[in-house]
């Protein structure tokens, strides 16, 4: 066998924790003094019960037990903490006379071992392999982590651009159906909205933005999906009711939940043509807040023509699908 440096040794595995389980003290004692050059944390144990133990109060990267010990012997040991994490890396210390063991040993994905008495070039080319197959799975385990983080900021960011591309649409329909008012009356420059109530506005953001979802995907939706609905767009007005420079928005809002509640028939068969409409005014609704908590106050109510032009033209397709 290769004969290979400590220090590269010590490179590799300084960062790694070890739980090392041994009955003979004197063994124990003296190899316990080497691992603590090598690894960074360094744990033992003299049977495979008090192991355990220590085992689920901490987090291993290696865990190097013998095989025959009092109480509760090296094969309980890794079968039990195999229970815990298959892929725990084991490397058993091993007597040539305890082969009947090694079967077993290998069926609990076990191949490393280390023959008694250990010698040294033998144990460190085994740790050695062992780390090297921990820091590489490390790595492969960070990129695809760092993958699926960045495929998953991807499609949000898709997925908003797709929203925003709808919203536009809508916004050009509503253009040239002329449904689209451009003037209005500002007089919230100098609104202060307490913290208390934009936490509040948020929270129901959210809450109402999961249930349009659910109701624009749904083929079945629920009238109890609508009465949520209807009731967190009052819980929203009544919350924005309290300031007088939103006294339009809060009353085309709550009378939208009205309407839904008194016209719920109308808005299932029209929630395609509704549903992108709803979307821009939960959009536009969060940019609102969002200009509220930063003080950007005549922003905030630049919106307001916004929100107030999705509610009318929601309002005007659901009591078409009344008529009809």
């Amino acid at each position: 066998m290769k004969q290979i440096e400590i220090s590269t040794v010590i490179k590799c595995a300084k960062n790694l924790r070890l739980l090392y389980v041994e009955d003979d003290v004197e063994l124990r004692n003296q190899t316990k003094k080497l691992f603590d050059t090598i690894f960074k944390f360094v744990k033992v144990a003299s049977d495979g019960k008090e192991a355990l133990e220590l085992y689920k109060e901490d987090v291993f990267d290696i865990v190097i037990s013998d095989i025959k010990m009092p109480i509760m012997d090296g094969v309980d040991l890794t079968k039990e903490i195999k229970k815990i994490n298959f892929n725990q890396p084991v490397i058993i210390t091993s007597a040539y006379n305890d082969s009947e063991y090694l079967l077993e040993f290998i069926n609990l994905n076990v191949n490393q071992f280390v023959m008694k008495p250990m010698m040294l070039d033998n144990l460190l080319n085994t740790i050695y392999s062992v780390s090297k197959n921990i820091i590489n799975s490390n790595v492969i385990e960070s990129y695809r982590k760092d993958l699926e983080n960045s495929n998953r900021i991807l499609k949000e960011k898709n997925d908003e651009l797709q929203s925003l591309i709808r919203i536009l649409d809508s916004k050009i329909t509503q253009i040239s159906n002329g449904q689209i008012n451009t003037i209005m009356d500002l007089d919230g420059d100098n609104i202060e909205v307490s913290k208390e109530h934009l936490d509040e506005l948020k929270e129901l953001e959210i809450d109402i933005s999961g249930v349009s979802v659910l109701i624009s995907l749904s083929k079945n939706i629920s009238m109890s999906n609508i009465n949520v609905l209807c009731e967190m767009f009052d819980s929203y007005a009544n919350i924005i009711s309290q300031y007088n420079e939103c006294k339009e928005l809060t009353l085309k809002i709550k009378i939208l939940a009205k309407i839904l509640n008194s016209a719920t028939n109308s808005f299932i068969k029209r929630v395609e043509d509704i549903s992108v409409l709803l979307e821009s005014f939960i959009y536009v609704l969060r940019m609102w807040r969002k200009n509220l908590e930063q003080g950007e106050t005549k922003k905030a109510f630049e919106l307001h023509v916004s929100m107030i032009n999705d509610i009318s033209t929601i309002i005007d397709i659901i009591n078409k699908g009344e008529k009809l």
